[in-house]
């Protein structure tokens, strides 16, 4: 292991050792630990609270006349899931090349390559480069934080470019399907079990809705990078 990798992989067992399961999230701890470091790095920080103890984390350097290239990565992590860890999922645990813990792939590992980045951009010379950090929090459950960064007052000023730092294997993307969720509800017929022809089955009625779903076209275009909506 490099020495220049160490304070990284610091910083990535020290983000882990935050309890931010989503639900609840409480990501205000580990957004403040951020914030003071970022701060001390010679960032201008903000912390944007949308619930209590549940704050977005703003941070920029650089001059503001051009648009900054801004770094985005959410606090928050999945549940620890009903199969027994092998390994404490806040621990951290360095073994061979890898790092086991909740949220060291989504995405406390991408969170903290970020700031490490950003902190060693400004350290060594870069500290006239437009950057910015937006770091959110209920981005498991509805992309809550990312929604209020739409309503802030004033506005977020505009990026030039945006990079996420959700795990992709290490393969640069440049994009991601969203998702549209809908309920289906679908009725029928009660009838005895021994006269079921005298009824309408609601299971057969949903079953036939979703093969023709399978094969339905939407009207939109096909984007020239993710293809048609399925």
């Amino acid at each position: 292991m490099s020495d220049e990798a160490i304070p990284l992989i610091s910083l990535t067992r020290d983000l882990i050792a935050f309890n931010t399961v989503n639900p609840p999230g409480n990501e205000g701890p580990c957004a403040q630990y951020l914030a003071g470091m970022l701060e001390a790095g010679g960032f201008e920080v903000v912390l944007l609270p949308f619930e209590p103890g549940r704050p977005n984390l703003i941070a920029r350097s650089g001059t503001a006349d051009t648009s900054p290239l801004c770094f985005s990565g959410h606090l928050d992590t999945v549940p620890l899931g009903s199969a027994r860890w092998e390994r404490d999922p806040l621990g951290g645990t360095v073994a061979g090349d890898y790092i086991y813990g909740r949220g060291a792939s989504d995405m406390k590992g991408g969170v903290a390559a970020m700031v490490h980045a950003a902190l060693k951009l400004r350290a060594t010379g870069g500290d006239r480069a437009s950057l910015m950090l937006a770091l959110t929090s209920g981005e498991e459950t509805g992309c809550l934080g990312a929604a209020a960064l739409l309503e802030a007052d004033p506005p977020l000023r505009p990026a030039g470019a945006l990079i996420i730092g959700e795990p992709t294997s290490n393969r640069p993307l440049v994009g991601h399907r969203g998702a549209l969720w809908l309920e289906l509800q679908t009725t029928g017929k009660t009838a005895h079990g021994a006269t079921p022809h005298l009824g309408k089955n609601a299971v057969y009625r949903a079953a036939e809705v979703v093969r023709r779903l399978e094969s339905y076209r939407f009207s939109a275009p096909d984007h020239p990078i993710m293809g048609f909506p399925t």
